[in-house]
């Protein structure tokens, strides 16, 4: 899987729910991907990121995704949306930003909601429907809702996946 590539398709949806109907908050992303590198050294093992230059089956990717709010007044629950990529798996419990609530998607983005609470639909042999709770594997893409961001102010979300 060509990360790059991943990168460029990577649809990033911002939604801004202002408090005020003429607010202007102005939200601006960038992404970055990181390989994480596993070196044993003197029986130590540590783990560093480096940026993406190629990536084979089994490496974990970390994508970080920064925003900063350049507009003049505060944004409330900015939304950021980002599938995982195609070819890869969320990587559990990998999911953070600070002042940010985390949900999953398991149908494309059309629904969400926290890991706790996630499921999805499945028919038995009999024609049944069933409702199972999803597991990483399930989750098609990652929202993170950043609850406020004053103007002039940064921050960074970031999740993982491992390249199958």
């Amino acid at each position: 899987m060509n990360t790059s590539s991943a990168a460029r398709h990577a649809l990033l949806v911002l939604c801004l729910a202002a408090s005020a109907a003429f607010a202007k908050p102005k939200i601006e992303l960038a992404i970055a991907q990181a390989k994480e590198v596993v070196e044993i050294k003197n029986g130590t093992r540590t783990v560093t990121l480096v940026p993406v230059k190629e990536a084979a089956s089994g490496d974990i990717v970390e994508y970080t995704l920064s925003y900063s709010n350049t507009g003049d007044e505060q944004a409330k629950d900015a939304v950021i949306d980002d599938p995982i990529p195609k070819g890869s798996t969320y990587v559990s419990d990998s999911a953070a930003g600070e002042g940010s609530e985390i949900s999953f998607s398991t149908d494309g983005g059309k629904t969400f909601a926290p890991a706790t609470k996630l499921t999805y639909e499945v028919k038995t042999p009999q024609g049944q429907v069933e409702r199972k709770a999803a597991t990483p594997t399930d989750y098609t893409h990652v929202r993170f809702t950043v609850k406020s961001i004053a103007p002039g102010a940064s921050g960074k979300v970031r999740f993982r996946v491992r390249l199958n």
